[in-house]
C-alpha cells in the first residue's frame, strides 16, 4: 500500500469555450443618395453552458469513466442490491457518499474499534468502488452497491495512510465474515510478498460460496516483473475466482516502475489492469483526494464485478471473471502478455458481450 496521496487543489474541472460569431463585408451606397450602410458590429460571444453539479461529478470520477462504466449506467445498472466487501482499514461512517448503504455486517474483525477508519485508506478504496452519484465529490464505479466494510488492520499499527499493518487472523476472519454476509466480491486493495496455506484456504472457501476476490498486484514491490506472492498464491488457489489488479495511466500505458507486472506464471491468466495514476476518491474527512496505486485499480475492478452481477444475477462469479478478462482492451503485445496480462478493464465492451437475460 505504498501509494502517493494528496488533497485535490481544485475541485472545479469545467472549462468555458467561447464561440466567435461576427459578420463583415464592406460598406455599400443606396442608389447614389449618399447614404452609407455601415457593416454590422460583432455579435456577443456565447459561452458554453455551465456544467451541472452532476456533470462535474462525472468528470471527476475518473476510475469509472476510464473503465467506460457509463455504458452500464445507460442500461440502468449501478450495482444496486449487490454487496461489495472491502477488507481494509475500515470506513468513516459519517461520509455522506455511503449514506444508507453500509451493511450491518460491517465490522472491525481485528479488534473492538467499531465502525471507524484507522488510516483513511479503507474509505478511499470504498469510494472508488461505490461512492454515491449525488452531484458532489466523485462517484464510484458501482455507485449504488452496498458496502460491507471489514477492518482487519492491526489496532496498534495505524499512524497514517500507508502505515497500517494487517493481522493474519484478521484477514481470515474478514474473508469468513464476507462469506457470511453473502457478498459477490471481496476487494483486497492490499498484497504482500508472502502467503500461507490458511489464507489460500480462506480464498477457496470464498470461491466455493460464489465470491470473487480482487487483490492488488503490488506497487513495484518485490520482483516487479510479477505480482506479489500473495496475489499469485490466491489466483492459483482458486483459479477463475480471483483477479489480480495491475495499473495503467490515463493513456492506457502501463505504470512501469510503479506497479507489479503480470509476469509469465500461470497466475498471469487472471491479471487485469485499471486506472492507477491520479485516481480521484473521497477521504475519511469527506473531501476529494487523489491516490495512485494498484489499490484503487482493484477497487475499480470490484465495482465492475458488481455492475455485471446486477445485470446478470444468474452468472456465477467465475463467469463474470471470464467476461471481464475476455473483453478487456488489449494492450502491449497482442493477446495476453507478461506486462498487461489480459489488458485494460473495459466495462462497455463487457456489457456488449453479456449473454441474453434468462
Amino acid at each position: 500500500m505504498h501509494e502517493r496521496f494528496r488533497a485535490l487543489r481544485a475541485a472545479g474541472l469545467g472549462c468555458v469555450a467561447l464561440v466567435s460569431a461576427c459578420s463583415g463585408g464592406g460598406g455599400s451606397s443606396d442608389s447614389g443618395k449618399g447614404v452609407v450602410v455601415l457593416p454590422s458590429g460583432p455579435t456577443a460571444s456565447t459561452p458554453a453552458p455551465t456544467p451541472t453539479a452532476e456533470q462535474l461529478e462525472d468528470q471527476r470520477s475518473n476510475a469509472a469513466s476510464f473503465a467506460q462504466a457509463e455504458a452500464a449506467y445507460k442500461l440502468g445498472f449501478t450495482g444496486r442490491g449487490v454487496k461489495i466487501a472491502v477488507l481494509d482499514t475500515g470506513i468513516a461512517p459519517g461520509v455522506s457518499e455511503f449514506a444508507g448503504r453500509i451493511d450491518p455486517a460491517s465490522a472491525d474483525v481485528a479488534g473492538t474499534r467499531g465502525l471507524v477508519d484507522t488510516s483513511g485508506h479503507g474509505t478511499m478504496m470504498a469510494s472508488v468502488a461505490l461512492a454515491a452519484r449525488d452531484g458532489q465529490g466523485m462517484h464510484g464505479v458501482a455507485y449504488e452497491a452496498t458496502l460491507v466494510s471489514l477492518n482487519f488492520s492491526n489496532p496498534a499499527s495505524c499512524t497514517g495512510l500507508t502505515a497500517c499493518t494487517f493481522l493474519s487472523a484478521g484477514l481470515i476472519a474478514g474473508i469468513d465474515a464476507a462469506i457470511a454476509a453473502r457478498v459477490r466480491v471481496i476487494n483486497l486493495s492490499f498484497s504482500i510478498d508472502q502467503s500461507y496455506d490458511v489464507f489460500e484456504e480462506a480464498v477457496r472457501r470464498a470461491a466455493a460460496a460464489g465470491i470473487v476476490t480482487v487483490i492488488s498486484a503490488g506497487n513495484n514491490d518485490g520482483d516487479p516483473r510479477q505480482p506479489l506472492l500473495m496475489a499469485r498464491a490466491f489466483a492459483q488457489a482458486a483459479p477463475g475466482w480471483v483477479i489480480i489488479a495491475g495499473g495503467v495511466d490515463a493513456t492506457g500505458t502501463f505504470a512501469f516502475d510503479r506497479a507489479n507486472q503480470a509476469g509469465t506464471g500461470p497466475d498471469a491468466a487472471w491479471y487485469l489492469t485499471a486506472l492507477f495514476n491520479d485516481v480521484n476518491m473521497v477521504g475519511s474527512d469527506g473531501l476529494l483526494a487523489q491516490h495512485d496505486g494498484t489499490s484503487p485499480a482493484a477497487a475499480a475492478i470490484s465495482g465492475a464485478i458488481a455492475l455485471v452481477a446486477q445485470a446478470r444475477p444468474n452468472l456465477t462469479g467465475a463467469q463474470i471473471v471470464t467476461l471481464l478478462l475476455a473483453n478487456a482492451t488489449d494492450a502491449g503485445t497482442p493477446g495476453r502478455d507478461p506486462v498487461y496480462g489480459n489488458g485494460v478493464l473495459n466495462i462497455a465492451k463487457t456489457f456488449a458481450a453479456l449473454p441474453p437475460v434468462g
